[in-house]
């Protein structure tokens, strides 16, 4: 006769029909930092190596406090089976880049 819900079922359901209800919004957190920039501030690629046109609309991980963010939506899966091994080679990117910028 009588369903079983849980009690926190019951409680939203309470919730969203008392009269004069409101919620508080969830705290807004900053992203983490951009791992990787091109000197047009753009980020880059850890696969590809190759600049992000459009940061908003592209993929992103976030690994270790960074955020990386990806050419195409099929660098992402790479990038998230072995990050270790893009960063290594991003990192020895940002290194020659440094040095022919001096």
């Amino acid at each position: 006769m009588f369903r079983r819900f849980p009690v926190s079922v019951l409680l939203v359901g309470a919730m969203l029909t008392l009269p004069g209800a409101t919620f508080a919004a969830m705290p807004q957190t900053e992203p983490p930092p951009l791992a990787a920039t091109a000197p047009s501030g753009k980020p880059i690629c850890p696969v590809m190596l190759d600049e992000v046109e459009d940061p908003s609309d592209a993929a992103y991980s976030d690994y270790r406090g960074k955020r990386y963010y990806f050419c195409c939506p099929a660098c992402k899966p790479k990038f998230d089976k072995n990050p270790r091994r893009y960063i290594r080679a991003l990192e020895a990117r940002q290194r020659r880049m440094g040095k022919t910028r001096s």
